[in-house]
């Protein structure tokens, strides 16, 4: 994948999510699923929020010892583990993974700043990938912060960041074909 196809890719998460937000109440935007033992829209989203910045934070160390070099213009994973890893993130789920606590959704008193941490997330990708423009992410590895022992190059930690907000996107649309979902109702 170039790096214009990835930005494109993240662009689309802020539009999407956006668009879906957009027209939803405050209420339909909290309400979980199966009775409260699933994550609502918003709790997707804060989730996407935190574990790319914690990834984020764990991939810029690595970016400051990329070089330039042949295939600074491309994002590819590394391996199988690192290419299967990805893949197992994309929609539709097909298995689920439980969310390590570092990550799972904050409990809020502010519903209505979880949509801009989450499109702030999504700028600062933008703005760490441009600012690797002529760097070989695919030349350096940075630790997974999640699972230490495992070491990703920082392209896969890029594409593997897209994968998961397409999956918990995904999963944030199928809340409202959900038969309990709640009618918009005016001032809702």
């Amino acid at each position: 994948m170039t790096r214009e196809q990835y930005l494109e890719s993240i662009d689309h998460l802020s539009n999407a999510a956006t668009e879906l937000a957009g027209g939803l109440t405050m209420t339909q935007l909290t309400w979980q699923p199966a009775g409260g033992e699933r994550w609502s829209i918003l709790e997707c989203f804060d989730h996407l929020a935190i574990s790319t910045e914690i990834y984020l934070n764990s991939m810029e160390p690595a970016i400051g010892n990329a070089r330039p070099g042949p295939n600074a213009a491309n994002f590819r994973t590394a391996g199988f583990l690192s290419a299967k890893f990805a893949r197992d993130l994309e929609p539709p789920v097909r298995r689920k993974f439980p969310a390590p606590r570092a990550i799972a959704p904050r409990p809020t008193l502010n519903p209505e700043g979880i949509l801009p941490g989450f499109l702030k997330a999504m700028d600062r990708v933008r703005a760490v990938v441009g600012s690797a423009a002529d760097k070989d992410l695919n030349s350096v590895r940075f630790p997974n912060p999640l699972v230490p022992l495992l070491r990703f190059t920082v392209a896969t930690g890029f594409l593997i960041l897209a994968a998961h907000g397409r999956r918990h996107l995904w999963q944030a649309e199928q809340i409202i074909r959900e038969p309990d979902f709640p009618l918009s109702t005016p001032g809702g």
